[in-house]
């Protein structure tokens, strides 16, 4: 009984012995137990530095300075009845692009404001009429607000465009001198038919102060019928709302 009751002890603690950790692997299990400190710091994920386009905003677009808006006037402009204040309106006639992209297409409706309207007797001036443009209207119905002045018309009606930005109608013509002397020829004939040649003087005096007075007190008018071209030019840049 003996003989068998020994060795069987010496298995079980052999088995025990295997089964006992060893003090390296007892050090490491103990400190995978141990919970974390907290005098480390926390990291946090790197962030991706921003570029230089990122960085800066975004430039907002816009039309620049002597960008030109060709229309056709849909209101008739007379210096001899149109008044200061009053609206006009105008259809433009070509695409006007930046960067190769249409900001103002072809039937985009300009509307604006009559500035001043001169109408002087044609011995002081040329007639004018000044525009102020205030804002284009596309066929979607999206609205900008421009600044501009008139460089140029279609010359209708003896019409042109001074320095700043007037439109000026025609001021006296060579045909002026050309009726004061048919006038002055006039009254002579009838002086000498009425009085002899000393009615011809008098006849004279009267031809002529009669015709000076009509050729002083008449007017020239400054007309553009609608139909009309006319030029525009920025004089601010337009800033550009992309659309979506």
């Amino acid at each position: 009984m003996k003989k068998f009751f020994i060795p069987f002890l010496l298995v079980i603690a052999a088995a025990a012995q295997q089964a006992k950790p060893s003090p390296a692997e007892a050090a490491v299990t103990a400190e995978l137990k141990q919970p974390a400190t907290t005098d480390a710091p926390a990291t946090t994920a790197a962030q991706p530095a921003k570029t230089e386009a990122q960085a800066k905003p975004a430039a907002i677009p816009a039309l620049p300075v002597g960008t030109a808006i060709r229309l056709k006037l849909e209101t008739p402009l007379y210096s001899g009845s149109t008044k200061p204040n009053s609206e006009f309106y105008g259809r433009v006639t070509e695409d006007i692009k930046l960067n190769d992209k249409v900001i103002i297409p072809v039937g985009s409706s300009l509307q604006g404001h009559v500035m001043q309207v001169s109408n002087p007797r044609r011995f002081k001036g040329k007639p004018m009429i000044q525009l102020k443009p205030e804002s284009v209207t596309l066929p979607n119905g999206q609205k900008y607000i421009i600044s501009a002045a008139v460089v140029d018309t279609n010359k209708i009606n003896g019409t042109d465009v001074d320095d700043e930005g007037r439109i000026k109608g025609p001021g006296h013509t060579d045909r002026d001198p050309m009726e004061i002397g048919i006038g002055t020829g006039a009254g002579a004939v009838i002086g000498a038919i009425a009085g002899g040649a000393r009615g011809s003087l008098i006849g004279a005096g009267i031809g002529a102060g009669g015709t000076l007075v009509h050729w002083l007190t008449k007017h020239n008018y400054a007309y553009l019928p609608a139909g009309s071209e006319i030029i525009f030019e920025l004089s601010r840049p337009m800033t550009v709302t992309e659309s979506h």
